[in-house]
C-alpha cells in the first residue's frame, strides 16, 4: 500500500542500509574474483579438476598444471597445458620450451626445432632462456644454436664450469674442436677452465691459439706459466717466465719486490699459530733496500721448510749458488740451513751449512752440478727438528741471495 498523504513508500530502505548492501555485494564478488589471482600469484595450487576448470584462463597457471603432470611423467597429459599457456601468452618462453621438449621425446623433432627457432629468434640476448635453450639445442643436434648461446653465456660470464662442461662433453673433450667454435675473447677463460681442471696439453693447445692473435696481458700469462710449472712443464713455463718477466735467473733473489708465490718466484706461507714469522725488512741490509727476516719464537721443537724457490737451469750445467746471512741468538743443535734439489729430475742434492748463535752479515756458496734432463731446481731454507732435550729453536736468520 502506498500512503498517498504523506507521498512516500512504505517499504523504502535507507540510504545507509542500501550503500551497506551494495559494498557487501561487491566485497564478496571481489573475493571470488581475485581469488584465481591469489592461488596463481603464490602458487598455491591443488592439481584437482575443479580448480583446473576456474584457472583455465591463466597461463601462469596452465604452465604449473603442465609441470605437475611432467614431473609425474605423464607428458601427454602435459602438453595440452603447455599448449594453453601459450595460447594464453605467446611470450610465455618457459611454456614454449617445454612444449618443445615434449614435442621432442614424443618423436616430433620437426616441432620441437621449430619451437627452439621460434624462441631463440624472440629472446635474442636475454640471459634468462639462454641455458635451457642451449640444452635443448644440442639434444635436437641444433649446433649453431648450441654455440652461439655458449658463446653469449661466456660473454655475461654465466654458468662458465657449467657451459664449458657441457661442451667439452658435446665435443669428447677435444680443444681444437673447442677452440674452433669459441669466440677468440674467450680463449683466455677457456685457459683458466683448463688449469683449474689441471690440464695442461689441453691448454697448450688454447696458449698457442691465444698467442697466434695477440700478445696476452702479463697476469694471464704469468698464471699460465705458474700452472706449467706445477705440471713439470719446465722449459714451456721458464720460456714464458723469462719473456714476461726478463729473469734469466734467480727471480728476486734480494727480495726486493714482495714474494708473489707464484712460478719462479718466491714461494712461502705463514704460521697460524705463531712459532716463527717470516717479513720482508728494509733494516741494514747486506745489499739493496731489503732482506727477509725469520723469527722464532723458541717455543717448539720446529722443523721449518716455509720458503723455497723453484729456478730454471740446464741440464749437465755446473753452478755455483751465493748468498748472504746473518743470526742472533739461534740456539739448539739444528740451525736453520740453504739446500738445493732437483725439480723435474733426480740426481741432485746439495747443502749449505748450519747457522747457530749470533753472526753479522757473511756469505757462503752453494757448489752443484744438475744431472741429464734437470731443467728445474729447488732452492729451499730448511731447519730439521732436534733430537735433542734441548731442542727449541729461538733467535732469527736475516737472507739475501744470489745467482
Amino acid at each position: 500500500m502506498i500512503d498517498l498523504a504523506n507521498g512516500r513508500h512504505p517499504f523504502r530502505i535507507p540510504f545507509h542500509i542500501a550503500l551497506t548492501l551494495i559494498l557487501l555485494v561487491l566485497g564478496i564478488w571481489s573475493v571470488l574474483y581475485t581469488w584465481p589471482k591469489r592461488v596463481v600469484n603464490y602458487s598455491r595450487y591443488t592439481f584437482t579438476e575443479k580448480e583446473n576448470r576456474r584457472l583455465e584462463k591463466y597461463s601462469n597457471a596452465q604452465f604449473a598444471y603442465g609441470i605437475n603432470a611432467w614431473l609425474d611423467l605423464q607428458p601427454t597429459q602435459a602438453l595440452p597445458f603447455f599448449h594453453q599457456a601459450v595460447t594464453l601468452n605467446p611470450l610465455h618462453f618457459d611454456a614454449w620450451l617445454k612444449l618443445a621438449e615434449i614435442e621432442a621425446e614424443l618423436g616430433n623433432i620437426v616441432k620441437a626445432k621449430s619451437i627452439l627457432s621460434f624462441t631463440t629468434r624472440t629472446t635474442g640476448q636475454i640471459y634468462r632462456w639462454k641455458w635451457s635453450q642451449l640444452v635443448l639445442a644440442d639434444e635436437l643436434g641444433m649446433h649453431s644454436i648450441f654455440y652461439s648461446h655458449i658463446n653469449d653465456l661466456l660473454s655475461k660470464k654465466k654458468l662458465i664450469e657449467d657451459a664449458f662442461q657441457l661442451l667439452h662433453t658435446q665435443l669428447g673433450s677435444d680443444a681444437t674442436a673447442v677452440i674452433a667454435v669459441l669466440d677468440s675473447a674467450h680463449l683466455p677463460i677457456y685457459l683458466d677452465w683448463l688449469m683449474r681442471w689441471g690440464l695442461p696439453e689441453a691448454s697448450a693447445q688454447v696458449w698457442e691459439s691465444i698467442t697466434a692473435i695477440d700478445q696476452p696481458d702479463k697476469e694471464t700469462a704469468l698464471r699460465y706459466a705458474h700452472f706449467l710449472l706445477d705440471h713439470k712443464r719446465t722449459i714451456a713455463s721458464k720460456e714464458i717466465w723469462q719473456q714476461v718477466t726478463g729473469d734469466e735467473d734467480l727471480t728476486n733473489p734480494g727480495f726486493e719486490q714482495e714474494l708473489s708465490s707464484q712460478g719462479f718466484d718466491w714461494r712461502h706461507w705463514k704460521d697460524k699459530e705463531k712459532q716463527w714469522v717470516m717479513k720482508r725488512v728494509s733494516y741494514q741490509p747486506q745489499s739493496g733496500e731489503y732482506a727477509l727476516k725469520i723469527t722464532f719464537n723458541g717455543k717448539t721443537n720446529l722443523a721449518f721448510q716455509h720458503i723455497y724457490q723453484i729456478f730454471a737451469v740446464s741440464p749437465q750445467k755446473r753452478y755455483k749458488l751465493s748468498y748472504f746471512w746473518k743470526s742472533r741468538g739461534v740456539t739448539t743443535d739444528q740451525g736453520p740451513f740453504i739446500e738445493v734439489f732437483g725439480y723435474d729430475q733426480k740426481g741432485l742434492y746439495q747443502a749449505g751449512p748450519m747457522i747457530n748463535g749470533s753472526r753479522g752479515w757473511h756469505e757462503e756458496y752453494l757448489v752443484f752440478e744438475t744431472p741429464e734432463g734437470c731443467h728445474a731446481a729447488v732452492m729451499r731454507l730448511r731447519r730439521r727438528a732436534s733430537m735433542r732435550f734441548d731442542s727449541k729453536s729461538g733467535g732469527f736468520y736475516g737472507s739475501t741471495a744470489s745467482g
